[in-house]
């Protein structure tokens, strides 16, 4: 029997009901849309984008610096591409919700779309106040790809083997260059199916998730990049035995800063969902991360507007979530999927951050960071 579990698939269907997807996936057929900013790469019609600039330095006697988390309270996030490849969209979307975010994420691949670290972005998150937060994927996502998850050119014990080590060194120079503190959440959601670095995809182990991850950290290490703050980020809990599985794909504390989890409401959009509250979403995996002894971050969260009031949710899920002693940071997926769901904060939803109860009030910290010397 195929198990499915609402959050997967969120950027990935396209066009399909929750049914013909359920049957896809189950088949690993699924056709796979970009993810905003992840376009293949190779050929393409028409002339060429005008190339990013190449990576600068930070200037001379500019501080390494690195995220601590807070003392008390936590980092309130936002996540969405559309927020740093303009200048001033940062600065319109904290006008328009009340709030200013302390962390700012984006997804990039090893595979397709921006390959390069870009401190353009990095440094326009930087100007708000904000430290970056980057979901490194190493995948290539093209549509019509079909069983995603299985890309063997990926398979973790390639990277682990030191196939992928010149785009990492390249990363790690340009991440130190930069200086300032970086949130790096690698190969997130392991313990599911539907990446190619998955536990159950691809041929994959839980050993070679560990080889891959101390083999990226080792590499970050030697080239200096000492602002760079690691966030291992799972799938929330299910089934019988996934406390040990995931313990089973934990890195060692010396290679992991934060410990992480995706939570979304899906409410009525599927028909293997339902509307469900925060601490239904949040509750077994936090109590599970909490034995890590890390700073928790909710790494992702959203909801959709099928099945309740999102409004409402949002205001219940940030009172409930203010409530777990060891939350450090919750970040906002403030985006469309794959399916076409919005979770962006718009309409019914604008503001709702700031609303009385929530995060932003009395909880939410400005980043607090430190300098370090590199090596």
């Amino acid at each position: 029997m195929c198990l499915m579990r609402p959050r997967r698939w969120r950027r990935r269907l396209a066009g399909i009901g929750a049914a013909v997807a359920l049957v896809a996936v189950c088949a690993a057929l699924v056709a796979v849309p970009f993810v905003a900013g992840e376009e293949e790469a190779g050929p393409a019609a028409g002339p060429a984008p005008p190339a990013a600039p190449e990576p600068a330095p930070a200037p001379p006697g500019t501080p390494m610096e690195r995220l601590e988390p807070p003392a008390r309270g936590g980092y309130l996030g936002v996540s969405g591409l559309h927020l740093v490849d303009r200048p001033d969209a940062l600065r319109e979307w904290t006008a328009a919700q009340g709030v200013r975010p302390a962390i700012v994420g984006w997804f990039q691949q090893w595979q397709s779309g921006e390959l390069r670290f870009r401190p353009d972005w990095a440094r326009r998150a930087a100007r708000r106040g904000a430290v970056p937060m980057i979901t490194w994927e190493p995948w290539r996502a093209p549509p019509g790809e079909p069983r995603i998850a299985e890309q063997p050119d990926v398979a973790l014990a390639r990277i682990a083997d030191g196939a992928f080590d010149d785009l990492v060194e390249r990363w790690a120079r340009d991440v130190a260059a930069y200086r300032g503190p970086v949130l790096i959440r690698l190969m997130h959601e392991m313990n599911g199916f539907w990446y190619p670095w998955g536990d159950a995809a691809n041929g994959n182990s839980p050993e070679d998730f560990v080889r891959a991850w101390r083999r990226v950290h080792r590499i970050f290490a030697r080239a200096g990049a000492d602002n760079v703050s690691w966030v291992w980020s799972v799938n929330g809990l299910e089934g019988e035995g996934a406390e040990g599985r995931i313990r089973r794909l934990y890195p060692g504390d010396r290679y992991v800063d934060w410990v992480g989890l995706s939570a979304f409401n899906w409410g009525t959009a599927f028909e293997w969902s339902a509307w469900r509250d925060a601490d239904w979403i949040t509750g077994r995996t936090y109590r599970a991360l909490r034995a890590y002894g890390k700073p928790i971050m909710v790494a992702e969260i959203g909801t959709t507007d099928l099945g309740g009031d999102p409004a409402a949710w949002i205001a219940d899920a940030m009172r409930r979530l203010r409530a777990f002693p060891d939350l450090r940071a919750v970040v906002w997926y403030d985006d469309i999927d794959g399916s076409g769901l919005d979770f962006r904060l718009r309409g019914q939803t604008a503001g709702a951050l700031a609303g009385p109860g929530g995060l932003a009030r009395g909880w939410a910290r400005p980043p607090r960071t430190r300098a370090v010397a590199p090596g």
